[in-house]
């Protein structure tokens, strides 16, 4: 093996935390090298997905890993496609932007999985949310937003004066009329109402992480696969460095840090020595250090997506209509509000009953006004099998707070890039009463009300199902679930704090190795996930440089 180069700190994935990381590390340690090594590409500023919504095409590509799961019998034994960043800025190159974060209880949930590490709570995280933004409204309050970070916070309606979707006023009516109270600001207040959809598009692009944090000063090596850590295991192993795929090795002065993502920071864990010791003997990999938690907690927020009629196409009220041509109308998410419900007690009480779900976790979760169902309303089709021409909409009915665990493991190839991922999903009692109870409030939204009887014809159903409505079964809908059910690409928990690394993000038992990305997430967050990751990479780049 030759030695490609020494540095201070490796980062190995340079996808959204990895580049938020180490733009911080540099800012605070400027004496310092560090060198982030990223397996995909470093994509062109002008591609269709990077620049655009591209057809709003996420999947597929050579900036996609496209990870395929097992095949998964609570969803009527399906594989599910993962859409996982392969490229220089991971997923914030292509996700949907949407900006939110969980409630209070969401992230004081992690503090008490670290033993009641204050820094891990709400209270402690809150500065380093407000770091990250730049939020519009400047008459805002102070305590809860910030006015000069890197990424800048819009809401739909803000974002161009030519941005006025024709469906936005029908739309939250319909959800008055279904008894949604209005919240101003979820991020100042609790995340439970109908609140504008927030996005960190500027310009009507998408501001990736590396783009977003200036990396001058770091080296950057993309198109470049680590295939293993090194140690030295002489006393308490140490990370002294990585492996990558073509037999170079590269040698870290102070530390290694993973940012590779939930689905491939326990693969490299595994495949160099740490995890589950049964498992590491079956495969004949030599044990570094005993951590079965490894790969064991994976969870996503798992969604049902669904498709309406329009009545009367030729009133120009979905994308795909000449009234709706002008740009602005795809200068971000095609959306006006994220709807936020939690679920009657009584049906709360039943479920975690039936899950045996007892003591704090259970008191954390009856909690009033935690939310474990959102509701996106796309005025697109966002799926190529449907037409896009002003006729069809779609909704996203999402898990925010889901119970079911994956886990994900090696392949039977040990040194392929690929997981082995087992996802589990839709097995609680939770998850399903919380989805069927959203999916019948989207209902109730699209077709029960006032507010939109003039606008919208019926669902429009996968082929060879039959369209759901009022008087659908909750054993109707959720088989529909389970047929056809996906995930939302929020994949977080693999390496949770508390489990697999401690409060300062260290593996345990290792020295001078830590994890900064969504797989240390211990339990769900109930916003989606990127406002919060940019939040734990703020913060970490504090931690690691605190102790440099």
């Amino acid at each position: 093996m030759t030695e490609l180069t020494t540095v201070d700190y490796i980062i190995v994935g340079g996808g959204l935390s990895g580049c938020a990381l180490a733009s911080r590390l540099r800012r605070s340690l400027l004496n310092t090298s560090i060198l982030v090594l990223e397996a995909g590409q470093d994509p062109d500023p002008e591609h269709d997905v990077v620049s655009t919504f591209g057809g709003f095409a996420l999947q597929g590509g050579a900036l996609d890993w496209q990870f395929q799961t097992a095949a998964t019998p609570s969803t009527a034994n399906r594989t599910h496609t993962l859409t996982h960043g392969k490229t220089l800025g991971g997923g914030s190159v292509l996700n949907y932007g949407g900006w939110s974060r969980g409630d209070d209880p969401d992230y004081d949930a992690w503090a008490v999985k670290l033993g009641g590490d204050a820094r891990w709570c709400y209270a402690g995280l809150l500065p380093y949310f407000k770091r990250t933004e730049s939020f519009y409204d400047t008459s805002a309050n102070t305590e809860k937003h910030g006015f000069d970070g890197p990424l800048k916070i819009t809401p739909t309606k803000a974002s161009h004066a030519a941005r006025k979707y024709p469906l936005r006023d029908p739309i939250e009516r319909a959800w008055k009329e279904v008894g949604l109270q209005k919240n101003i600001d979820p991020f100042a207040n609790r995340l439970a109402g109908l609140s504008d959809y927030y996005e960190i598009w500027e310009d009507g692009k998408r501001r990736p992480s590396h783009l977003a944090y200036p990396l001058k000063g770091v080296d950057v090596r993309t198109s470049t696969t680590v295939s293993q850590i090194l140690f030295e295991v002489d006393g308490t192993p140490k990370a002294i460095g990585v492996k990558l795929v073509n037999g170079q090795t590269v040698r870290a002065k102070k530390e290694t840090i993973l940012s590779a993502g939930t689905l491939q920071t326990p693969r490299l864990l595994l495949r160099s020595g740490i995890g589950e010791p049964s498992v590491l003997s079956e495969n004949k990999i030599p044990l570094v250090q005993a951590l079965p938690s490894v790969g064991q907690q994976y969870f996503d927020h798992f969604a049902l997506f669904q498709w309406f009629k329009i009545k009367d196409p030729s009133r120009g009220l979905v994308l795909g209509h000449p009234n709706l041509s002008d740009p602005a109308f795809v200068a971000g998410m095609p959306g006006d509000f994220s709807a936020n419900e939690g679920l009657p007690r009584d049906i709360l009480e039943k479920a975690l009953d039936e899950d045996g779900v007892v003591g704090t976790e259970r008191e954390a979760l009856l909690q009033p006004g935690r939310v474990f169902v959102e509701t996106l309303i796309f005025y697109h089709p966002l799926a190529p099998s449907f037409p896009s021409d002003g006729s069809i909409l779609c909704t996203s009915t999402m898990l925010t707070l889901p119970s079911s665990r994956g886990r994900v493991l090696l392949s039977k190839d040990i040194d392929s890039t690929t997981p082995h991922i087992e996802p589990n999903y839709f097995t609680t009692a939770l998850d399903r009463v919380s989805l069927i109870h959203g999916v019948r409030r989207l209902l109730n939204v699209m077709l029960g009300t006032e507010a939109l009887k003039d606008y919208i014809e019926s669902e429009l159903p996968p082929p060879s199902f039959t369209p759901l409505t009022l008087e659908s079964s909750d054993s109707e809908i959720e088989d529909r679930i389970r047929a056809v059910g996906v995930a939302h690409f929020h994949a977080m928990g693999s390496c949770a704090m508390g489990k697999v690394v401690d409060g300062d993000l260290r593996v345990k038992g290792i020295q001078s190795l830590r994890i900064c990305d969504a797989s240390v997430f211990p339990s769900p967050i109930g916003g989606h996930p990127m406002a919060s990751l940019y939040g734990v990479a703020e913060q970490a780049a504090d931690i690691i440089a605190a102790s440099a």
